[in-house]
């Protein structure tokens, strides 16, 4: 892994998932350093008291604001590793648009993307 890619992970990523509150400066960074996106994970940020409606479960609290978290999902992307940088933020603003709804009781609320990378 490039040092400068390595670098930003360290000091934007806030858990053991390559899950980014700014996750758009990330994919810059790791296509400018020569990476790939292989799989793309969807968590649900959503109010702590709010979970029981949420698409996600388990995960990890807001770094930022206490009162938030980031749900895990079940709801993930493979097969990317042949993508270009456009067509994955264009993957992602799309599935964030339409967001997600298992049923009537269960809705995202914020989706974020995590991703794993090509190796």
């Amino acid at each position: 892994m490039a040092e400068a890619l390595q670098e930003y992970i360290e000091k934007h990523s806030f858990c053991s998932e390559y899950l980014f509150k700014d996750w758009e400066s990330f994919l810059d960074v790791l296509f400018a350093e020569g990476g790939r996106v292989s799989s793309i994970l969807w968590w649900d940020r959503c109010k702590k008291s709010q979970q029981h409606r949420s698409v996600g479960s388990g995960g990890y609290a807001d770094p930022d604001d206490s009162e938030y978290m980031y749900a895990e999902t079940k709801l993930w992307k493979d097969g990317l590793d042949s993508w270009t940088l456009d067509a994955i933020k264009e993957y992602i603003a799309a599935e964030r648009a339409t967001g997600l709804q298992y049923g009537n009781e269960y809705v995202s609320h914020d989706l974020i993307p995590s991703f794993y990378l090509c190796e």
